[in-house]
């Protein structure tokens, strides 16, 4: 039996995103494995971790000027290993978590895992094969490939080339995609017409900022006219009812929807997404052909995900929340002439099937011992 362990934490959702597509679609498969997901964080110190999360969430949310610093100390190997060197609590829980499972291969979604994988086995040689998924794309810090992995998972060419620019080699970068889940290689239930040729369009609004301006923002939209409004709230249920109230009038054209765990079947179900532009969410409008307008961009890693929708002219960064309707509009004049330009290239770049690409390679790796010889040409200096 293939044994195969998948680590992740829960800061932001691309990662856990990511690390649930890939056991979906090993489990999937149809090979015996024994495979299991774990958040060390979670499991080591859950207090703490509940406390990192909730920070996390409030500087991204409110503070991302500070978050930009945070991902510059990330992006510095002098400043982010001795960060991590620290973290015994979670070391300890991973040495234990592998001397229990004993895996062929571990997966990980998130950069910490492989630095704390490199302290544990400093003083001898692995026994499993280790391979890094990297959930951002272009703007990849430097604790993502500072420490050794036998390979990088990454989600397109221009993340490849980056991480070949930084000295990793070639031989190690697979550009497989983005694990997205299963789902989206089915396909939609029922084919997407073009909206404006009988059909209204359909936009999906996710709320992640600018909560309390929601509401004004929302009835500008739905003032387009010929427009369905789907909107999600997360867990809030304060924010579902309060906009359910307010937007009662729309009622026939909007639907607001709490946390949903049906994404996949919502952006294949709707001609736009207006959202951030988290690493998981960008990935996801791509594999649903879904055009984009990005609403929010966190500086540091999003960058370079927002930068991957122009650069694949999927979509556009709004400026600011009121040009928002304008974009919507603009999309859809002439027939839905830019939104037709812009779903046609995001069919183009779609990998849909991506996740199980990937586990074919974790799958294949569970036949192969684990080299030792480093990831980098040459190991970067501390700078």
């Amino acid at each position: 039996m293939k044994r195969i362990l998948i680590l992740s934490a829960s800061f932001g959702d691309g990662h856990n995103a990511a690390a649930r597509s890939i056991c979906d679609a090993i489990e999937s498969s149809g090979e015996t494995t024994s495979t299991e997901f774990l958040d060390l964080f979670e499991i080591a110190s859950p207090r703490l971790n509940a406390v990192m999360k909730k920070a996390y969430q409030n500087i991204v949310r409110f503070a991302p000027a500070v978050w930009s610093r945070v991902f510059a100390v990330f992006d510095n190997p002098k400043l982010f290993v001795p960060q991590i060197r620290s973290m015994r609590k979670i070391r300890n829980a991973l040495g234990e978590i592998l001397r229990k499972t004993n895996p062929d291969v571990v997966v990980s979604t998130y950069p910490v895992y492989s630095h704390l994988i490199a302290q544990l086995f400093r003083e001898r040689e692995r026994c499993f094969r280790l391979i890094t998924v990297i959930t951002d794309s272009i703007s990849v810090c430097a604790a993502w490939f500072y420490a050794p992995s036998d390979v990088f998972v990454v989600a397109d060419d221009a993340t490849a080339a980056v991480l070949r620019e930084k000295g990793v080699s070639p031989e190690r970068i697979r550009p497989l995609g983005f694990p997205v889940s299963p789902i989206f290689a089915r396909g939609p239930e029922v084919p997407l017409a073009t909206p404006g040729t009988g059909a209204r369009a359909k936009i999906l609004y996710v709320i992640n900022t600018g909560k309390s301006r929601a509401g004004h923002l929302l009835e500008h939209l739905l003032d387009i006219g010929d427009v369905e409004l789907t909107v999600t709230t997360g867990r809030s249920d304060t924010l579902k009812a309060r906009l359910e109230h307010r937007l009662r009038k729309y009622a026939n054209r909007v639907r607001i929807l709490g946390w949903t765990n049906q994404m996949p079947q919502l952006l294949m179900s709707h001609h736009l997404l207006i959202g951030k532009a988290g690493g998981a969410t960008v990935q996801e409008t791509i594999a649903a052909a879904c055009p984009m307008i990005i609403n929010q961009v966190i500086p540091g890693q999003e960058e370079g995900n927002a930068r991957l929708i122009e650069m694949l002219g999927g979509g556009v960064v709004a400026k600011s929340m009121k040009e928002i309707p304008q974009l919507v509009q603009k999309a859809l004049v002439d027939d839905a002439r830019q939104w037709l330009k812009w779903r046609t290239n995001l069919q183009k770049a779609s990998r849909a099937d991506s996740a199980a690409r990937i586990a074919e390679l974790v799958l294949q790796n569970c036949e192969k011992s684990a080299p030792t010889s480093p990831i980098l040409e040459q190991t970067p200096a501390l700078q």
